[in-house]
C-alpha cells in the first residue's frame, strides 16, 4: 500500500461525505452525529448480532456457557441464588455442535486444497512459494483455509483480508522483495464486521466501503494493558481504492490513526466466505443454529436429570410424633445428632422415623428426553450432508454418494473455493501477476457410508465384550469415521460412556427407604 499522500495534519470530511478521510476539513465533534462515526453498526449486522453470540458461546463450550450463567440455564421460580448456583456448578455442557463444525470441516479437508498446475489456470510459483507461510504466522495455507471454513460454518460466513505491508513510498517492487515485503492473508470475523456498502457496476456487486472493528491492546504502566478499539474503513472511491484507520477517543472525539492506498488493487482486497446459510452479501443465519438451540435445550434438561439423581442419591430424615427434648429447666436442648454412634429415645409408641427419597419415577422419561435431543441434533448435523431429494429417506439407509456434491455441505465447500480463488488473484495483484489460478476445494464425500444395519452390528460385537479399538479402526477403514479421526479419542469416550450408564440407578429400582 502506498501511504505518501496521509497528511496527519489534515483530516476530516465534509458534511455529508460519510467516513473520515485524510485532505478534507474538520467538523466540530458535537455536529458529527451517530451515522457519520465508523463505530455505527449496519441494520444488517444488527439483526444477526445475536445468533452469532449464541453460536460463539455454544461453540466455546462448557466453561462459557456456565459464565453465562442464567441466559442459558434459568433460575426457577422460587430457586434461592445458593441453590441455583450449586446446579449450575453441577450441570455439564455436551458440545454436540462444536464436535459437529470440526467434523463438517474435517470431512471437506480430509483432503488437502489442490492448487492448479494447469497451463490455464496455474498458481504461479510466487503463491505457492507464500502458500507454505499465508499469513506471515507461519500458517499454511491449508491450515488456513480449514480454520477460515469452520469459522465460516460456525457463524454463517467470515471474511478474507488480502493485505500488504506498509512501505516507503520510493521502494520499487524488487526492492520491496528484497526486504521481505510481500502479501498476507488476514481472516476476519463476522463478529466485528460494522457495516458495508455496495455499488452495481455492470450487472456486478463492487464493494464501495467496508468497516471492520479491531481490538488490541497497549501497554499501561509497567505491566498494565489497555484496550483499544478501531475502525479501519476500507473506500473505493474515484478510482482510489485505500483505508483509514479510526479511534475513537474518551472524549467521544475521533481521530485518524493510520491511512494508505492500494495501488495495484481496483477493487477493495476483501473478500467475502459465504456458506450455505448465505441470504445476501455479508448477510447470513448459521447453518448449525437450529442445532446450537437443541443443544442449550439438552443443557437445560441435562441439569435438571442430574439435579433430580443428586436428590435421589440425597436421603432426607423423617420423623413423626417425635417431643422436641429439652433441658430440665424446660428450655430446648438444640437439634437431635444422628450419626453411627448416637440413637434417639422416644417414650411414644406412636413416634417414628425413617429416612425418606425420591421415588425417581420420572427418570426414565428425563433420559430419554435427553436421548431423543441427542438424536435430533445428530439429524441436524447430518442433513448437511444430503440433498434435497434423499431428506426423505429413511435414515438408516442413508448412503452418500457422487450426488452429495448436491449437498448444503457440498454447497459451502463451492463457495469457499470461489473466495480462496477471489483472494488468490488480489494476492497476484498486489504482485504485479496477470493471473492468481485456481484451487480444487474437496467436495466428494462418496465414500462415506452411513447404515444402521452396519453401525449396530458393529455396537452388538462390543457389547459382546470385543474391545472398541479395532471396531473403531475397521470403521475407519471402511470409511465410516473420517480419516482424520483420532481414535483413542473416541474409545475414550465410548469407555466414559460405558462408566456413566453404569453409574445411572435403574428406572425401576425401588428408592424409597425406611429404617
Amino acid at each position: 500500500m502506498d501511504t505518501a499522500t496521509y497528511d496527519p495534519t489534515n483530516v476530516g470530511n465534509e458534511p455529508g461525505d460519510g467516513p473520515l478521510r485524510s485532505g478534507g476539513k474538520g467538523l466540530e465533534t458535537d455536529l458529527l452525529g451517530e451515522d457519520n462515526r465508523p463505530s455505527k453498526l449496519s441494520p444488517l449486522a444488527k439483526q444477526q448480532a445475536d445468533a452469532v453470540v449464541v453460536m460463539r458461546d455454544v461453540c466455546a463450550g462448557a466453561a462459557q456457557i456456565r459464565y453465562r450463567g442464567e441466559k442459558y440455564l434459568p433460575q426457577a421460580p422460587g430457586e434461592k441464588p445458593p441453590s441455583y448456583k450449586d446446579r449450575l456448578n453441577r450441570s455439564v455442557f455436551f458440545n454436540a455442535t462444536q464436535r459437529t463444525v470440526e467434523g463438517l470441516a474435517g470431512l471437506v479437508f480430509r483432503k488437502d486444497p489442490v492448487l492448479s498446475d494447469d497451463p490455464e489456470t496455474a498458481v504461479p510459483d510466487q503463491i505457492r512459494e507464500h502458500w507454505e507461510n499465508i499469513d506471515l504466522q507461519g500458517t499454511h495455507g491449508d491450515v488456513f483455509c480449514r480454520n477460515l471454513f469452520a469459522d465460516a460454518l460456525t457463524v454463517g460466513h467470515a471474511a478474507l483480508l488480502v493485505e500488504y505491508p506498509t512501505v516507503r513510498s520510493d521502494l520499487n517492487r524488487e526492492e520491496e522483495r528484497q526486504i521481505g515485503a510481500r502479501p498476507y492473508w488476514i481472516p476476519l470475523a463476522k463478529d466485528n464486521i460494522i457495516s458495508w456498502r455496495t455499488e452495481n457496476e455492470y450487472g456486478k456487486q463492487v464493494l464501495t466501503q467496508f468497516v471492520y472493528k479491531e481490538v488490541t491492546w497497549a501497554p499501561r504502566g509497567m505491566f498494565g494493558e489497555r484496550r483499544i478499539e478501531r475502525y479501519r474503513v476500507f473506500y473505493r472511491k474515484g478510482g482510489t481504492v485505500g483505508f483509514e484507520l479510526i479511534e475513537i477517543m474518551a472524549n467521544n472525539e475521533m481521530k485518524l490513526v493510520g491511512a494508505g492506498t492500494y495501488p495495484t488493487q481496483t477493487e477493495i482486497p476483501i473478500v467475502e466466505v459465504p456458506t450455505n446459510g448465505s441470504i445476501g452479501l455479508f448477510n447470513s443465519t448459521p447453518p448449525l443454529l437450529d442445532m446450537a438451540y437443541l443443544n442449550i435445550a439438552h443443557y437445560q434438561q441435562w441439569s435438571d436429570y442430574a439435579y433430580a439423581i443428586h436428590k435421589t442419591n440425597v436421603p432426607f430424615l423423617f420423623g413423626a410424633g417425635i417431643r422436641e427434648r429439652t433441658n430440665p429447666d424446660g428450655t430446648p436442648r438444640g437439634p437431635v445428632t444422628i450419626g453411627p454412634n448416637t440413637a434417639v429415645f422416644e417414650a411414644d409408641p406412636n413416634a417414628k422415623m425413617m429416612y425418606v427419597s425420591h421415588g425417581g419415577q420420572s427418570l426414565a422419561e428425563s433420559k430419554q428426553a435427553l436421548d431423543d435431543l441427542k438424536g435430533d441434533m445428530g439429524v441436524l448435523g447430518l442433513s448437511l450432508l444430503l440433498t434435497p431429494s434423499r431428506m426423505a429417506e429413511k435414515p438408516e439407509t442413508i448412503r452418500l454418494r457422487k450426488s452429495s456434491s448436491e449437498s448444503p455441505l457440498a454447497a459451502s465447500a463451492r463457495m469457499f473455493q470461489d473466495a480462496i480463488e477471489n483472494a488468490l488473484q488480489l494476492h497476484a495483484n498486489y504482485l504485479r501477476l496477470e493471473q492468481g489460478g485456481s484451487v480444487e476445494i474437496n467436495r466428494d464425500f462418496e465414500g462415506l457410508l452411513i447404515e444402521a444395519e452396519v453401525m449396530g452390528a458393529f455396537a452388538q460385537l462390543v457389547n459382546a465384550g470385543l474391545p472398541p479399538g479395532p471396531v473403531l479402526a475397521a470403521l475407519k477403514r471402511g470409511g465410516r469415521l473420517a480419516e482424520d479421526a483420532d481414535l483413542d479419542e473416541l474409545e475414550m469416550e465410548w469407555l466414559m460412556g460405558q462408566q456413566l450408564n453404569a453409574a445411572l440407578p435403574s428406572p425401576n429400582t425401588e428408592l424409597m427407604d425406611e429404617q
